[in-house]
């Protein structure tokens, strides 16, 4: 409560005047606009701080509440995201929590130190006045009234300074947590989401299957077909091109079997069940037309689900890498964060860069993999400068 006083004594101003500032600079679009970018900023710092304090000082352990990301991209993302924070119930509350906090540790800080001064310099003005004589010509409480009123301002001082805390920990737990309506909204929300991402999802997965027998193993086993139906017809007559013919349709069918596993790993590797996420990847990576570095620390098997996103999430952006990027070289990155219970997956490469997330119908690779992470309740970002480099990035709940 001392160090909230502290504090407040030479912060409370600083929002304020930041407030005051952008209020005056209204004619100029800048100048406002950059108080308020300050403002929000400062306030989002200002709350996590107090969170802080709150867990060092009462140890209550107060649930985050729910940021809203934006789905944008590029200075889009930032404007719209600075947006989101602004008019979110968390910042108000924050910011309701802040100056409240501060306040109150002011006045009752305050009020502390007013009754502290009052208990060790009445006594001691009133005996100082009474030696003085009756002519003095200052009159403060007599010293029989002084000494009780000095040791009751002093209880209650040291009153106030035990037991005022105990409404700074009732002001924490009423503004930092979230309420339970809106953790509900957000959790809603967020099984929404997943329900859409893994119906696209699944779509994109169906659509891709389709292309790749389509493309692939489709017109092999028309081939095949064609083949022994030519070594039927010349069977009898010239065998020597039968035996020929009968080789070609070998080579097709065992060229179809090779296609039709590489659509079937695309479905469901065995590795990655058999032997888990870092074996998976690493096969992964050794098959990879770019050189690619693995950086893996998995000290354990974690949920089979979020096992398959991560591993489609590098096949595909390695594949991706191969065919867009013009890249030297890769560098694959997977970390399990035991604290958060987390999964960190980034691929970056070395490559020309530009590379988005869009609707376009034959830009369907990245979308699928957001759709794919989504749909797991994790986040997806793609950071690809327009001079190089590409970085996708992937965070997997492992609950």
């Amino acid at each position: 409560m001392i160090a909230g006083a502290a504090i407040g004594v030479v912060w409370l101003w600083v929002p304020f005047m930041l407030v005051i500032f952008g209020i005056s600079a209204l004619p100029t679009v800048i100048g406002t606009a950059t108080a308020i970018v300050v403002f929000v900023y400062l306030m989002r710092g200002v709350e996590w701080l107090e969170r802080v304090r709150s867990e060092a000082v009462f140890g209550m352990g107060l649930a985050v509440p729910p940021r809203k990301i934006s789905d944008h991209t590029g200075f889009g993302r930032w404007l719209h995201q600075t947006w989101l924070d602004l008019n979110s119930t968390r910042f108000w509350k924050g910011c309701t929590h802040h100056f409240a906090r501060l306040a109150y540790d002011m006045a009752a800080g305050g009020l502390a130190l007013a009754l502290l001064a009052f208990a060790f310099l009445a006594p001691a003005g009133a005996i100082s006045i009474s030696r003085s004589g009756p002519d003095a010509g200052v009159t403060l409480i007599p010293p029989m009234l002084a000494w009780p009123l000095a040791v009751i301002s002093f209880a209650v001082a040291v009153a106030i300074v035990v037991f005022a805390p105990v409404l700074d920990a009732k002001i924490d737990g009423w503004l930092l947590p979230p309420s339970q309506t809106a953790m509900l909204k957000h959790e809603m929300d967020v099984l929404a989401d997943a329900r859409l991402g893994a119906v696209t999802s699944a779509q994109a997965e169906r659509h891709r299957i389709e292309r790749d027998l389509h493309d692939s193993v489709q017109p092999r086993l028309v081939s095949l077909a064609m083949t022994i139906g030519l070594a039927q017809t010349k069977l009898d007559n010239d065998p020597a091109a039968a035996k020929t013919l009968i080789a070609e349709a070998h080579e097709d069918a065992k060229s179809a079997l090779v296609e039709l596993r590489n659509v079937v790993r695309g479905i469901a590797p065995s590795i990655l069940s058999d032997r888990g996420l870092d074996a998976a990847l690493s096969s992964v990576v050794q098959r990879a037309a770019v050189p690619t570095l693995l950086n893996i620390d998995l000290p354990r098997r974690i949920a089979e689900e979020t096992e398959s996103v991560a591993y489609f999430v590098v096949a595909e952006a390695l594949t991706n890498v191969a065919k867009h990027a013009q890249a030297s070289r890769a560098v694959v990155t997977v970390r399990l964060d035991q604290a958060e219970n987390m999964l960190h997956v980034s691929v970056w490469d070395d490559g020309r860069g530009g590379a988005e997330i869009t609707d376009a119908e034959n830009a369907t690779g990245l979308r699928g993999l957001a759709e794919r992470v989504r749909a797991a309740r994790g986040t997806f970002t793609v950071s690809s400068l327009f001079t190089g480099s590409t970085t996708v990035t992937a965070v997997l709940p492992c609950e």
